[in-house]
Formats: C-alpha cells, sequence, structure tokens
C-alpha cells in the first residue's frame, strides 16, 4: 500500500468524527438564511490563490457589517486587501455582480453536476473547482474540488502522473472521475476525501 494512501487511511480513522460532524454542518446551510448561503459563495469565490483562512476573516466581517449585500466595491476590496485576499478588485467585483443571483442559490437543480454547470455560466469568478467548493459547502455530495492541495495529493498517492498547469473543463471531468474512483477505493465519499486531504496539509478540518 502507498505511504500516502495509509497515511490518508490513518487521518480519516483518526478523524472520522470531525470529518463527518463537518459534513453534516454542510448540509445545514441552505437550510439557513439568503445571506448565509451568499457568504458561502463569497467565500468560494475569494479562495483561488489564498488562504482559506484569510477569506474567511474577510467574509465574516462583512458579514457582520452586512457590507456583502449592501458594501461598495471599493469597501470590498479594501476589506479583501487588509486580510490578505488576493485580486481584491477583481473579488469584490464578482461579489458585487453576485447578489444579482442571490435568491437563486436556494433553488439550484438537486444534481450536483447541473447545478455546477449553471453557476460556471452565470456566477463570475467561479470555475469548475470554485463552483464544486461552493456546492460541497452547501450540502451537495459527488464532486471533486481539484485544488493544487488535491492535486498533488493525488500525484502522491500515483492515481495522476504530474500536476496539469492548466485545468480546462475536459481535463477537470477526467480528474474528477479519478479522484471519485480514489476516494470509493478507499471508502470514503469524494467530500471527505476532500477533508482528509486538507487536514494533511493543514493539520485541520476546514472547508
Amino acid at each position: 500500500m502507498n505511504d500516502t494512501v495509509s497515511k490518508y487511511l490513518k487521518i480519516y480513522e483518526e478523524r472520522r468524527e470531525e470529518i463527518e460532524a463537518r459534513l453534516r454542518e454542510f448540509k445545514e446551510v441552505l437550510r439557513k438564511s439568503d445571506e448565509e448561503v451568499f457568504a458561502e459563495l463569497c467565500f468560494c469565490i475569494c479562495t483561488p490563490q489564498t488562504r482559506a483562512r484569510a477569506a474567511d476573516a474577510a467574509i465574516s466581517i462583512m458579514k457582520e457589517e452586512s457590507t456583502l449585500l449592501n458594501g461598495d466595491e471599493k469597501y470590498i476590496a479594501d476589506i479583501l486587501r487588509k486580510n490578505g485576499v488576493r485580486f481584491p478588485e477583481s473579488k469584490a467585483r464578482y461579489i458585487v455582480a453576485a447578489r444579482a443571483y442571490l435568491r437563486a442559490l436556494k433553488s439550484l437543480p438537486s444534481d450536483a453536476y447541473r447545478a455546477r454547470e449553471w453557476l460556471v455560466k452565470n456566477i463570475k469568478g467561479l470555475g469548475y473547482k470554485e463552483a464544486s467548493h461552493f456546492l460541497r459547502n452547501i450540502g451537495y455530495e459527488g464532486l471533486a474540488i481539484l485544488d493544487r492541495h488535491i492535486l498533488r495529493g493525488m500525484k502522491e498517492v500515483g492515481v495522476i502522473k504530474e500536476v496539469p498547469k492548466n485545468l480546462t473543463k475536459r481535463t477537470y471531468l477526467e480528474l474528477e472521475k479519478k479522484f471519485i474512483q480514489l476516494a470509493n477505493d478507499l471508502g470514503m465519499r469524494p467530500e471527505a476525501l476532500d477533508l482528509v486531504m486538507w487536514a494533511d496539509k493543514t493539520g485541520e478540518v476546514f472547508k
């Protein structure tokens, strides 16, 4: 058995309760307010090339102030910048534009793949990775969040030879199938394996 596979199995065994509790929390998000769901979307807009904790800190500040829904682009960009979110101007623009879809976020297709296609088509700033991240964080199952950490983990396990420099839609979907198969082989759901890999890289089960 590959050493990395053994490590992932050990992490899941040791932290299964914490991981499963986090996944149950994700399932509750759609029962919360429109603003809570929107905040999760904004978090996923902000995470590319930015530490998750930095993005979360910025979003938490704006949730408390209600500026996610009411702040102008300049103010939002300032908050993002102060908290270490990269490309703050672009991401502030995406957040403001996404307000037009505030209520639509609770009526996405129940099928995860159809919901993802809708998000990628309609929400600026979301590619397949970010859309998959958002859907996982509001309780959808069966998708892969193929960021650099996950791709490196897949390489370490041996299911891919190299981490691709660019992810086209076709490449994303091909690698997603490999990730899902890996999760099945390890006896985990894809969303649980994602949290296992993140716990391995960061030491915490976050989102």
